[in-house]
Formats: C-alpha cells, sequence, structure tokens
C-alpha cells in the first residue's frame, strides 16, 4: 500500500504524510513543527513513531519545522541527496542520521524501494522521488522549471503522480512579484507552470489513478485556473483519464488521503 497526504503545500511551505506500506514518513518539513506534529496526532501519529523524513531540497518551504522536529526526534533518518544534506546543514540544522541518496540509484527502506531523480531547480541538489511497494507506485516532482527526460521516465506507470503546478502564466505576468522574481520563476531552473502537467500527463504509460497538482503559487495561480488548464487534455485525450483522482493541494489546509493498494 501506497499512500499521501499533504499537510500543505504552496509557496510558503511543503509537507506530506507518506505511507508505504506499515511505514510513515514526512515528505519536506516546510511548515512549523507544531502544525506537522498536531495533523499527525489528530490521525494517532506520535512522531516518534514516524520512520525517517525525505526532502526534495534545502529551500526554507521544504525545510522550516526541519531544525524543530530533529531536536525532538533526534534519531529520525534524514533521507535526500549529499547535496541537499549540505545545503541543511548550511542552515545550522544539526542532522545525526542523514542517509545520503544518490539520484538513479535505488534504496530499499522498510522494504520498499525508492529512487530519487534529478529536478531543473535552483538548489544544491534537488530531486524528486519515486516510491514502489509490492507493485504500486508513486512519483513526487516538485519545484521544477521544465520538464526533463529524466521527469518523464520516472512519472511514466505511476499510480499515483504528484506535480507541481506552480502558476498560471498570465497571472504571473500581472502579479505584484517583482521582475526579477517572475524571471525566476519562469526560468529553466524555476517552477513548473499549469501547462506542463499537461506535457507530463501526455507521455504516461497509463492513466495514474490519483493526480495531486502541487506547490500553487498564491500570488499567480488558484485552484480552479489549475483544474481548468487540464480540461483540453482530458477532453482529447486518447488515454482514458476519466478514472483519475484529481487532487489540488492547499497551502492552508490537509489535503485528503490519498492511496493505492493494488497488491495488497
Amino acid at each position: 500500500m501506497i499512500g499521501l497526504t499533504f499537510i500543505g503545500s504552496g509557496s510558503k511551505g511543503n509537507s506530506a504524510l507518506l505511507e508505504l506500506g506499515e511505514s510513515c514518513f514526512l515528505l519536506d518539513v516546510g511548515f512549523a513543527c507544531r502544525r506537522i506534529t498536531d495533523f499527525l496526532a489528530e490521525r494517532n501519529i506520535d512522531g516518534s513513531d514516524l520512520n525517517g523524513v525525505f526532502i526534495t531540497h534545502e529551500h526554507d518551504d521544504h525545510v522550516k519545522g526541519l531544525r524543530v522536529l530533529l531536536n525532538k526526534y533526534p534519531q529520525l533518518p534524514v533521507y535526500a541527496t549529499n547535496g541537499t544534506i549540505s545545503g541543511i546543514k548550511c542552515k545550522g540544522v544539526e542532522i545525526k542520521n542523514p542517509i545520503a541518496i544518490n539520484p538513479g540509484k535505488n534504496i530499499s527502506v522498510n522494504g520498499c524501494d525508492c529512487v530519487a531523480f534529478n529536478v531543473p531547480h535552483d538548489a544544491n541538489q534537488p530531486v524528486g522521488f519515486r516510491f514502489s511497494h509490492n507493485g504500486d507506485v508513486m512519483s513526487v516532482a516538485t519545484d521544477l522549471g521544465r520538464v526533463t527526460p529524466e521527469v518523464l521516465e520516472h512519472s511514466k506507470g505511476s499510480d499515483i503522480l504528484c506535480l507541481e503546478s506552480n502558476y498560471d502564466s498570465e497571472m504571473l505576468r500581472f502579479c505584484s512579484y517583482p521582475s526579477w522574481l517572475k524571471d525566476r520563476i519562469k526560468g529553466p531552473n524555476g517552477h513548473l507552470p499549469n501547462e506542463g502537467v499537461r506535457g507530463v500527463l501526455s507521455k504516461m504509460d497509463k492513466p495514474p489513478a490519483g493526480l495531486v497538482l502541487m506547490h500553487l503559487s498564491q500570488e499567480s495561480n488558484t485552484p480552479d485556473l489549475a483544474r481548468r488548464s487540464l480540461v483540453p487534455f482530458l477532453e482529447n485525450s486518447k488515454s482514458d483519464f476519466r478514472n483519475t483522482k484529481i487532487v489540488v493541494a492547499s497551502q492552508d489546509f490537509a489535503s485528503e488521503r490519498i492511496f493505492i493498494n493494488q497488491n495488497p
């Protein structure tokens, strides 16, 4: 079984509860530790029950609560690339149990397979993740300026696909951001626009059971625009995406739980 519930996702913070078989992990820790532990407590999970933390990259909206979390649970394994671990340590966060992962190389974590893959973003060594358990597959790709062959390769065959849908091009053009920030966001190492999601879906081997649109900008996107951007593809697709459950992760509240259990 693979399951995912976003505690929240957006430009101000990102974190999710990741379920792999019988194990529970956090995927990024971009909120205050209190918000995360309160969310876990509502689901009868104590921080000491966690089996580890996966970190995509060291930007604040993905590691904001990591220092306090590791102060409370210092032996918690932190899975990240060497570049990300270095970036986190440069922020003064002590990681007592770092587990370095190399993009493209599979590691086994509590009976599940995990492969990190490179994504184009302006961080030290940012990655997406592909998790597999008993034939069920989930891929997560956030904070990427463009869709690369590597991203496509690791998205194919996913039962659950979590993909950045950061901005609407017209909203970004007219929003209050300064020009330098707009250029960074739409640059090749920035963020993925709504229309970029269609490019990934069109290359998939099969329709995913669940699609999560994540990391929406509060200044240059809306959940409605993110959903509507998929309509032309969904209506004209030769593949049958009618049964794909589409969830838009929110910055301010937890998403519904998405899970797949094809091979119990």
